[in-house]
């Protein structure tokens, strides 16, 4: 997604929300899994068989997570400013 499709997708009346949930629902939408997490690092324990995409890779999840709370920062930034 680009980022004004997440803005779309993932904010409510209170802005743009952001943690590991909706990373895995940018991600990989629809996705059933568990998901673990040990020192700020994410790992999936159980990727589920149904899942039409592949399972992402913790790199993957890092990153993303790190997009999501920059642009959370940055409309936070700009909602301040005016």
């Amino acid at each position: 997604m680009n980022v004004q499709e997440l803005i779309k997708e993932f904010s409510n009346e209170q802005g743009f929300q952001f943690g590991i949930d909706i990373v895995m629902k940018a991600l990989r939408p629809n996705s059933i899994y568990c998901l673990s997490s040990k020192n700020g690092n994410f790992e999936i324990v159980n990727w589920d068989k149904s899942n039409k995409m592949p399972q992402p890779t913790s790199e993957e999840i890092k990153e993303e997570y790190i997009r999501h709370k920059t642009i959370k920062e940055v409309l936070d930034y700009l909602k301040e400013d005016k």
